[in-house]
């Protein structure tokens, strides 16, 4: 009688449960939390732009079902760049002078850089994601970074290139920013091994790599430090002019478009642990992702999704303002997100996290 007493009591149970489950009335919220982005949805970058904003949604929404933040639901104002300057600085103006959002997130360095000054005047966070120019954060109050810095390919380089018992090293590197401080960089700390480096550079609208190449040709190893389209047709003309050295690119070479091409397979390269199946938490968004989009999780959706949902765990039981959020960031704090854990000591606006040396193997990476 005991047992099926228990039995009742526990199926009642469960009743009670589904039905206040089905006639659990709507969250009610306090108010909403508006952040602004200004992302590259149109022109050159959209296709990345669009992998940021779609992360941040994802995040957003995953927020919203767990009850916000202190009770009050996640708006996201987004507009488009267009991947321009111009029409990100319209973008902001827009935004601020209709819904003033708690801080913005932006995309690519041009954008970012131009949106910083705007940034400090309005007394407004402005963090970039996918924003390398050193410029970005130098000397601003209000503007923030969520990525890595060149800096940070450098000691994952090495080890690759030690391994691999390298002594004559290429680099082939584009004109601008990025690729200049990547080379100088990992070119310092390789002739510090005792290594020799030749380096060749080129414009951002090469085609036609054959003359670096040539003078490349007798390296053991070839670094390909440049972004985009450039870095995979750099490496297939390499390949096809029959190099055979190792050839070692940046963390932004790091995405699962570039691990299916066949030219890529055998190439080292510098990663977040968010492409290593082994590290559940960012398997687990992946495939969270990867069902509502039908598309990858790349690094790019990854840095939507973690900032949004570090912001988010920042202002728990905290006052909300964009004062309030300033003076969090200047703090210092640690995280752990998907991109594994982050340190940010009191005053810094650099938020980096680690990267890893890995080599694309059957369309996958594999990680050292």
């Amino acid at each position: 009688m005991r047992k099926r007493n228990e039995k009742t009591r526990w199926i009642l149970t469960g009743t009670l449960i589904a039905a206040s489950m089905i006639f659990l009335p709507a969250i009610s919220w306090a108010d909403s939390i508006r952040i602004g982005a200004i992302l590259s949805l149109s022109g050159n970058s959209s296709a990345n732009g669009q992998s940021v904003r779609d992360g941040i949604l994802l995040a957003v929404d995953e927020v919203n079902k767990r009850g916000g933040v202190n009770g009050n639901r996640l708006e996201m104002i987004i507009e488009d760049s267009k991947s321009d300057p111009q029409a990100a600085v319209e973008a902001f103006k827009r935004i601020e002078s209709t819904r003033p959002p708690l801080f913005y997130t932006s995309f690519l360095s041009n954008v970012g850089v131009a949106l910083a000054p705007l940034a400090d005047e309005n007394k407004v966070v402005l963090v970039g994601l996918v924003t390398s120019a050193l410029a970005f954060t130098r000397g601003h109050e209000m503007v923030y970074r969520y990525w890595p810095l060149a800096q940070a390919d450098i000691g994952p380089a090495l080890r690759i290139l030690q391994d691999l018992k390298v002594k004559k090293l290429g680099i082939l590197y584009s004109n601008e920013e990025y690729g200049t401080e990547e080379q100088k960089l990992l070119a310092n700390a390789f002739e510090g091994t005792g290594g020799s480096v030749i380096r060749q550079s080129f414009e951002l609208d090469t085609k036609d790599f054959s003359g670096q190449i040539k003078s490349l040709m007798g390296q053991d190893a070839i670094y390909t430090a440049t972004l985009g389209s450039n870095l995979t047709t750099s490496i297939v003309q390499l390949k096809g002019a029959g190099y055979r050295g190792q050839v070692v690119m940046p963390s932004s070479g790091a995405s699962p478009a570039f691990f299916a091409m066949p030219e890529m397979q055998g190439v080292y390269l510098i990663a977040p642990v968010i492409y290593n199946p082994r590290y559940l938490f960012a398997r687990e968004a992946s495939d969270r992702f990867t069902a509502r989009y039908q598309k990858p999780f790349n690094h790019w959706s990854a840095a939507g999704y973690d900032f949004i949902k570090l912001t988010a765990g920042l202002l728990e039981d905290q006052p909300v303002s964009r004062k309030s959020l300033q003076d969090l960031l200047a703090a210092g704090f640690e995280y752990s997100g998907v991109f594994g854990h982050i340190v940010v000591r009191p005053g810094g606006h650099e938020m980096s996290f680690p990267l890893s040396a890995a080599q694309i193997v059957d369309n996958a990476l594999k990680f050292r």
